[in-house]
């Protein structure tokens, strides 16, 4: 119990630090690999990543990670981290996951609506050229905020299609 409550602490000190000091620069290339970073709480995972296929017919690969909460019994899974995947002061000790956290996605979508420490951190760490999340979590993660209700799927996709089009980093359908 005191260890999470030290773990969320670095984690928002390094969260807000780096907010500070973080200076974006994004890419315009268009669209192949592609991460997605959510909670359990997105129900239909092989349906959300079936939108993100159809929305990027060319891409290379979708990679996701599941933040859950750690329970003992649980198995050890590559789509999915816990708290227990950090160490005390906040740091990566999972390799799959650094490995995710590492990988140059050419996009990552964010797919949670409230501040989290474990997902707003391994945003912050990601390698990602351009990060899209909901507009009413930390601002100075995302370089495209959209303003929706996390459980409008489908209005998601259009908005995040309608911006990306716009950048020119996907074609128009």
């Amino acid at each position: 119990m005191i260890f999470s409550k030290i773990k969320k602490y670095f984690l928002q000190k390094e969260i807000q630090q780096s907010s500070k000091t973080s200076k974006r620069v994004v890419a315009n290339n268009k669209v192949k690999n592609i991460g997605i970073v959510s909670t359990m709480e997105l129900n239909d995972v092989y349906e959300f990543e079936q939108k993100v296929k159809k929305l990027f017919p060319k891409h290379r690969s979708v990679n996701w990670y599941l933040f859950r909460e750690f329970h003992k019994g649980d198995e050890k899974s590559f789509h999915h981290f816990s708290d227990n995947d950090f160490n005390w002061k906040g740091k990566i000790n999972d390799v799959s996951l650094q490995i995710f956290v590492d990988t140059p996605f050419d996009l990552l979508i964010c797919y949670f609506d409230t501040n989290h420490v474990f997902l707003e951190s391994l945003v912050k760490q990601s390698q990602a050229n351009f990060k899209i999340g909901f507009s009413n979590v930390n601002q100075s993660l995302f370089d495209l905020e959209i303003s929706e209700r996390i459980d409008n799927i489908d209005s998601f996709h259009a908005e995040v299609e309608k911006y990306l089009q716009i950048l020119g980093s996907i074609e128009a359908s």
